[in-house]
């Protein structure tokens, strides 16, 4: 959705006093190598074609890795050669579908209209995001039910791929918890499943195909043909290319703050801007490793206690998508004039790596407008290496307001 443009007197007045950023976008927020993710291929040309479909992938390093999703996209290209397909792939490590869900419009439904759209976020949801039912089905549902409102006519395949300890589940005849999940929002919004998990498992009890051979939650290059055997089958189950397009009923929400209006906050909307910087970090400068997509684009990043920024808006939820390396830092958060409340912004993976993920600084909120201030936090991590508050993306499920013209 579009940012409302409101000249409101109710920003508070600890905000109004302070600088504001440029009202312009935010800026690349990953610019990956080229050949990985997040690039939108041409249609293939071929002047015989008269029929043109957008495919769109959103997932984590399963989708972003040279593995199942350029498969997928020669086995369109051989079964349907008068067919252009045209790609947008959207696959960024390590983040889950909470994240998903408020970068699918910048990273997908703005560069195109799909007409076939992958997702995967099961194997994430577990061992990133160690998610609880409630914040697994608002991430898939936030995913899906966007898609359908905005592309009805879209056929939806969700990948349940696979980790060694969901591996371990299936074999015992469990269903795993994510998958289970990400399998009902699936067939509440009439989304095919493509079971990767299962299928590997049912080989393997049957003497083929096993984990030894799939290697690990990132496939082998085996692993990879095996993924998007069962992506096809599940492909062929739903979409033709060539036949006529059905629009699907859009039904009613399985959880009413799911994250299916997410979107971003432009840089521009922040009011009492006061100590961040906006701009591409100095990267040869902080410690631990780094991930090539998140080292090339503009983020807000301050590392002064205090530092601080405020913003609106009208939802249930907002939150940054951020990177939280060694030297990681906190912030605290009000919302609506209330209590200043810390928020840890370290994952398990920042000792070593600057980490994408979603922290949220308010969620569950009631419908409606909400005022959220935001500073660095004068006490360190407990780690005690640093302060570093590096946004890549301010999001919020809902509409921002713009505070200024």
């Amino acid at each position: 959705m579009k940012a409302i443009k409101i000249v409101s007197a109710a920003v508070f007045a600890a905000a109004a006093a302070g600088a504001v950023f440029a009202d312009e976008g935010p800026g690349t927020y990953f610019a990956p190598p080229e050949g990985t993710a997040n690039v939108v291929e041409a249609a293939a040309v071929n002047p015989a074609a008269k029929v043109e479909k957008t495919v769109a992938f959103l997932g984590g390093s399963i989708t972003e890795m040279h593995g199942y999703r350029p498969r997928v996209m020669a086995a369109l290209r051989a079964k349907y050669p008068d067919v252009a397909f045209r790609e947008i792939a959207a696959g960024i490590s390590s983040t889950c579908s909470d994240t998903g869900a408020f970068r699918l419009e910048e990273d997908v439904l703005s560069k195109g209209r799909p007409d076939l759209f992958f997702v995967e976020e099961s194997v994430n949801d577990d061992q990133d995001g160690h998610f609880d039912r409630t914040h697994a089905v608002r991430g898939m549902e936030g995913i899906l039910r966007h898609v359908r409102e905005k592309c009805p006519e879209c056929e939806i395949v969700v990948g349940l791929m696979v980790n060694v300890g969901q591996y371990k589940e299936l074999m015992a005849g469990k269903i795993p918890f994510h998958n289970g999940v990400h399998r009902e929002v699936a067939r509440h919004y009439g989304a095919e499943v493509a079971d990767v998990g299962a299928a590997l498992a049912k080989s393997a009890k049957g003497g083929g195909f096993s984990w030894a051979q799939y290697r690990d939650c990132h496939p082998s290059p085996e692993g990879c043909d095996f993924s998007a055997k069962v992506v096809m089958e599940a492909v062929d189950r739903v979409f033709d290319p060539k036949a006529a397009a059905t629009e699907h009923a859009l039904p009613p929400p399985m959880d009413e703050k799911s994250y299916s209006r997410g979107t971003v906050v432009p840089f521009g909307a922040l009011t009492g801007v006061d100590g961040w910087r906006k701009s591409c970090p100095n990267w040869g400068k902080v410690p631990g490793a780094k991930r090539a997509q998140f080292v090339r684009g503009d983020a807000i990043w301050s590392d002064v206690p205090g530092s601080s920024f405020a913003f609106s808006f009208r939802g249930t939820s907002a939150a940054a998508i951020m990177t939280a390396g060694p030297d990681v830092g906190a912030l605290e958060v009000s919302v609506d004039g209330g209590d200043w409340r810390r928020v840890e912004l370290a994952s398990p993976h920042s000792r070593t790596l600057n980490y994408p993920h979603t922290k949220f600084l308010a969620d569950d909120l009631a419908e409606g407008r909400h005022d959220v201030r935001v500073r660095v936090a004068e006490a360190t991590h407990p780690w005690g290496k640093g302060r570093a508050v590096r946004i890549h993306r301010l999001v919020v499920n809902g509409e921002a307001i713009l505070a200024h013209e």
